[in-house]
């Protein structure tokens, strides 16, 4: 399990890297993150923290697309239904 600054912190390394990064990478690093919250509603704020802190980092990476569209991933997935 990760927190905020943590993965933050790897956001901003895969936003700085030169060689093309798999969005797996920063996928592994959100799971992390909302793994430590328990619930669909503390997931959800903790995303919304999330996205927050990414709006502060690097927007000429060409990965911030990408990272972009991990979180929306994730914040669908978050607004599914539950079966």
């Amino acid at each position: 399990m990760a927190n905020l600054d943590t993965t933050l912190d790897i956001f901003s390394a895969l936003l700085a890297s030169e060689q093309p990064v798999p969005v797996a990478e920063a996928d592994e690093a959100i799971w992390a993150y909302l793994a430590a919250f328990g619930g669909l509603d503390a997931q959800v704020r903790a995303l919304d923290r999330l996205v927050e802190g990414v709006a502060g980092l690097d927007a000429t990476s060409t990965f911030m697309p990408s990272l972009r569209d991990a979180l929306d991933r994730h914040r669908a997935r978050l607004a599914e239904p539950s079966a």
